[in-house]
């Protein structure tokens, strides 16, 4: 059996990037730090992340019809670790508008999802959204995170 820190230590070895996943439940707009986020298919553009099931925001995101992925530049590496302790927004930094998940302002990249799916995967469910609307930012540095440090990667000229 695998020991699951070594697992972990093993998997801190594989950098991703970082996101912020944001949602509305029962009227309030929240947040929360992910790094597992992949690409899944182009047609139709589907994304998926996973969420804990222990976590406090599991009911809140499980349920969100509704939620955007935030795709972090290599200057708001403040912001990862706020959101992976706090779900409230700070409405300088979010837009707020609508109806649909809030959308982080000055993100890298921002992708207006619909959930498609949901499928347990051991101690976390993952999640499948069907990406309805994309907005890139600048072309920036984007930041990352490996060996549990944060970093950046960027595209040289």
């Amino acid at each position: 059996m695998v020991d699951p820190r070594e697992f972990r230590d093993a998997m801190s070895r594989y950098p991703t990037g970082v996101t912020l996943v944001a949602a509305r439940h029962e009227g309030a707009a929240l947040a929360m730090t992910v790094n597992s986020f992949a690409s899944v298919s182009l047609e139709p553009p589907l994304i998926l992340w996973s969420v804990g099931r222990d976590t406090e925001r599991y009911a809140a995101f499980r349920a969100a019809e509704d939620f955007s992925i935030n795709i972090l530049r290599d200057t708001q590496m403040d912001l990862a670790p706020r959101y992976a302790l706090d779900a409230a927004l700070d409405p300088a930094d979010w837009d707020l508008e609508g109806e649909g998940a809030p959308v982080l302002k000055d993100a890298l990249a921002r992708l207006h999802c619909r959930r498609y799916a949901v499928h347990p995967g051991g101690d976390h469910d993952i999640i499948v959204g069907e990406v309805m609307k994309v907005d890139c930012g600048a072309d920036e540095g984007a930041l990352t995170f490996f060996r549990s440090r944060y970093g950046r990667a960027s595209v040289e000229d």
